[in-house]
């Protein structure tokens, strides 16, 4: 069985989930409801391009499993979930596609026909029964917004290279061997900071999303590296590999291991 190394929050939780018997199931079934979650769908090639699904005036087929108990379908994680299911089931990409909508959304309607709902199902190193009562309470509550919270703005592109100030960082990055990549961005200075001053963030891309190790010593270099008039926070990237194929599309890692996009 192959490792599960989660790919976003919500996979970081479910592998909690799994993994720890004392683990609240509401500290999964809560932000499932907000999350991005994709099935996989009968393909109309004639809808390429398009934002449908189906032809004007149709559900999806749904892709269904048929077991010895009943039916089961897949709501997967990400998109490359969904997509090894596909590959782990010799499933042809002409015949079925991937489609996504919010938790809330697609749980509702998958909520009224008789399945079986499985979390990555057929990926046995991170599938996961949903409890049919849990989904039930999860529908009662108000639906939750698709964007809880304003996110900063990023700077692409920021007015000052930091990355200049920071050749010893990246010479400790390089030697990191569970570091797949580094991103620095740009943000909009917060209010309270000095006049002059710029917010940047260094974002670390590890093998595993909730490995920490490098936080502390990262934070204490690009301090240190940098004039006192560059603010600097540092996290830890949890992604899936297109959302991070579109990242490195428009801003290339500051560090990057060879095949980093490889591992996810």
């Amino acid at each position: 069985m192959s490792e599960f190394i989660p790919v976003n929050s919500i996979e970081i939780i479910l592998r909690k989930l799994r993994s720890d018997p004392n683990t609240p199931y509401w500290s999964f079934y809560t932000p499932l409801a907000a999350a991005p979650l994709w099935i996989i769908v009968r393909n109309y090639p004639e809808l390429d391009g398009s934002k449908r699904v189906a032809p004007k005036g149709q559900n999806p087929d749904i892709c269904t499993f048929q077991g010895p108990e009943g039916t089961y379908v897949g709501i997967y994680t990400s998109a490359m979930r969904a997509q090894a299911a596909m590959e782990r089931w010799k499933i042809s990409p002409r015949e079925m596609t991937i489609t996504s909508a919010q938790g809330y959304e697609l749980l509702s309607f998958l909520q009224p026909m008789d399945y079986d709902l499985y979390i990555n199902f057929g990926l046995p190193e991170c599938q996961y029964g949903l409890d049919p009562d849990m989904v039930d309470i999860l529908l009662s509550r108000p639906k939750p917004p698709k964007h809880a919270t304003p996110a900063r703005r990023v700077a692409f592109k920021p007015d000052i290279d930091p990355s200049r100030h920071l050749g010893p960082l990246l010479d400790f990055l390089r030697k990191q061997p569970n570091l797949r990549a580094a991103w620095i961005f740009g943000h909009e200075p917060e209010a309270h900071l000095p006049p002059h001053t710029s917010a940047f963030e260094l974002s670390l891309l590890m093998q595993d999303p909730e490995d920490k190790s490098l936080l502390d010593q990262a934070t204490l270099m690009v301090n240190a590296l940098s004039p006192i008039s560059m603010e600097w926070t540092t996290s830890v990237m949890a992604a899936d590999d297109q959302s991070l194929r579109n990242l490195a599309a428009k801003h290339p890692p500051y560090y990057q291991r060879r095949d980093f996009l490889q591992d996810s």
